[in-house]
């Protein structure tokens, strides 16, 4: 029996030994990834400011951005106003257009008709009819923003008291 419990005695004394072997070599493990761990977590600490910083850099960005966005689809919303009203105007301006082009074309008829001899008596009259004058004197007005011998006042408008002898002046030799 002395025997069976000195092998029992002798086997927990190994057990221990191997025991006390194995506890040292994980305390120096755990020592050693103690160590390694305080340079990692100084390492990620350093790398998490890092990222904070990165972090708050892009939300600033982001809200310059956000702000640009906002003034570009302001600036969009008014181009297509914009694009829509000439758009609209166009269609005005080319049914006008449109209309016009046909009495273009028959007032050139009508000047074909003309001739040197008919302005010549027209500068013989004295006195022409009213409806002559009338002619005469709506073509003054048209005249008055591109003929520089067409007398006009501080506004652009036909300024004259005698139409028919301004009008004379101006078709001086036909």
């Amino acid at each position: 029996m002395f025997a069976r419990i000195e092998g029992e005695v002798a086997d927990n004394k190994d057990k221990y030994e191997v025991g006390v072997v194995k506890l040292t070599e994980t305390g120096e493990v755990v020592s050693k990834l103690e160590e390694e761990l305080k340079i990692f977590s100084v390492e990620v600490e350093a790398k998490k400011k890092s990222a904070d910083a990165k972090a708050e850099v892009v939300g600033v960005e982001k809200a310059k951005v956000e702000a640009q966005n906002a003034i570009a689809e302001e600036e969009a919303a008014k181009c297509n106003l914009i694009k829509v009203t000439v758009e609209a105007k166009m269609k005005s301006v080319q049914a006008d257009l449109d209309q016009a082009l046909p009495l273009v074309e028959k007032a050139k008829k009508a000047l074909e008709g003309l001739n040197i001899a008919h302005f010549r008596d027209l500068k013989a009259l004295k006195s022409p009819p009213k409806d002559i004058e009338k002619t005469f004197t709506a073509c003054l007005h048209l005249l008055c923003k591109y003929h520089p011998n067409v007398p006009i006042d501080k506004v652009g408008k036909l300024k004259t008291e005698k139409p028919w002898a301004t009008a004379l002046s101006l078709m001086g030799n036909p």
